[in-house]
């Protein structure tokens, strides 16, 4: 393997098995940023939690809340110990009673209750702030004065150093303050920290590899605490990598650089710059994550759906584009997770990954293939679904009626439909020499059990 991995953790969950997504809840108002402009209550969260789990029958789900905080998300960062009190339920005293009952309340739906925070970015209107300003524990430009790198929120956002954020013990002070005041956060085993990207320090001078090791050593800090640490995207530093982005785009990590944080983050939302090699050379199961920003690796590698972009309910058609891109995104991931990327063959049109048990998945047409059956094509598919024995999960967005290969030692199929209220029972097929003939209404989701 081309990776020297210094320690690879056992982390608390397998995120090729499971659903990590982004509820977003609430943000500062544009004009008035000391008021919070509110996309979800918890309340109304557990809600949404009820029907995805409904849709994702068996699977376990992870949500990180956006903007539980202060007034919103990237508000008041480097701090996160006040829970957003517009969020609140009128019955509960304060809004963190209703954010624990929120974790609680997930439970019964497969689900788990984490938060989105950030290691990264300062504001001076932070509590904290002059202490992160005494300590060194910012970015500074050469003439030594902190650097207000970007802007969020109308408010100029400082970036933390690393080494002065651990050396000083503010790193450990903030943490356990937020397990203090959250401490169902170690039940949850997993956090997700936003943007954690290393930034060179001029003033004094710390490099971007130093500033790698000492973020090693507060993802391993978290990890000593039980927790996972999930995150934005994959980090490829090196000291070519300018502090400032340019004309507001995301700073360009590296392709050729070495990844980072393999084998301690397992998982992000962009699984961005990775190379063939490294796409065939480290197993989902040590990294993994969302989409490539790649679109040809999305279209046969797949990934782990963001839930943010979909679940929103002002939108009425919500449920039904969150179970479209269930069907045809994340099974045909978690399907293709269960076998070994052995290569990757063609360019563009003619791209395709070949798997173990001869399973190839390729751009053209979405096609996935076993042993050269069919099982997924363009947004038709039958797939084994990996959260329950002997069952498939068959879905279309359009009328669809065909004979799908089946074991022969099956006998009968019991079809259920799949609903944002939950899974109904819709009728119970024979098959024939392994052959199950199957219609597929449009958009719908149907479960597949087979039997004897």
């Amino acid at each position: 393997m081309v990776y020297k991995l210094n320690n690879v953790y056992n982390y608390h969950y397998d995120y090729t098995k499971c659903m990590m997504m982004k509820l977003g809840l609430s943000y500062p108002e544009k004009d008035d940023t000391s008021k919070s402009h509110v996309l979800m209550t918890f309340e109304q969260a557990l809600d949404c939690i009820k029907k995805v789990d409904a849709m994702t029958p068996y699977v376990k789900k992870i949500y990180y809340l956006v903007g539980w905080q202060y007034n919103g998300h990237d508000d008041k960062y480097p701090d996160f110990f006040e829970v957003n009190k517009a969020l609140k339920r009128k019955e509960d005293k304060s809004a963190k009673e209703s954010l624990i009952w929120l974790y609680e309340q997930a439970k019964k739906y497969n689900s788990v209750i984490s938060l989105h925070i950030n290691f990264n970015d300062a504001y001076d209107d932070a509590e904290s702030f002059d202490l992160f300003k005494k300590n060194n524990a910012l970015i500074r430009k050469k003439n030594a004065k902190p650097d207000p790198i970007e802007k969020y929120n109308g408010k100029a956002c400082y970036k933390t150093c690393f080494k002065g954020y651990w050396e000083s013990g503010l790193f450990k002070k903030q943490f356990d303050k937020l397990i203090d005041y959250l401490p169902f956060l170690c039940e949850s085993a997993t956090i997700h920290v936003d943007n954690f990207q290393c930034y060179h320090n001029y003033s004094p001078n710390v490099t971007i590899a130093q500033m790698q090791d000492y973020r090693r050593k507060m993802i391993e800090y978290v990890y000593s605490k039980g927790i996972d640490i999930t995150s934005e995207f994959t980090y490829k530093e090196d000291e070519s990598l300018p502090n400032k982005p340019f004309l507001g785009l995301p700073r360009e990590h590296h392709r050729k650089t070495q990844m980072d944080t393999v084998g301690i983050i397992p998982a992000s939302w962009w699984c961005v710059h990775m190379t063939r090699r490294e796409l065939i050379e480290i197993p989902p199961q040590l990294y993994t994550g969302g989409m490539h920003r790649n679109k040809i690796f999305d279209k046969y590698l797949y990934g782990n759906i963001h839930g943010e972009d979909i679940i929103k309910i002002q939108d009425d058609d919500w449920c039904k584009n969150f179970l479209h891109q269930f069907a045809t995104v994340q099974v045909p991931y978690h399907f293709l997770c269960t076998k070994k990327r052995l290569k990757i063959n063609g360019f563009i049109i003619t791209e395709k990954c070949i798997f173990t048990d001869n399973v190839v998945s390729s751009f053209r047409k979405r096609m996935i293939t076993e042993n050269g059956i069919v099982l997924k094509n363009k947004n038709t598919l039958f797939l084994p679904y990996i959260h329950k024995e002997n069952t498939y999960f068959a879905y279309s967005d359009k009328e669809d009626e065909r004979y799908w290969q089946v074991s022969k030692n099956a006998k009968y199929a019991n079809i259920e439909e799949i609903t944002p209220s939950g899974v109904v029972h819709r009728e119970k097929l024979k098959i024939t020499d392994g052959k199950l003939r199957l219609k597929i209404n449009p958009y719908e989701a149907l479960l597949v059990e087979l039997s004897d």
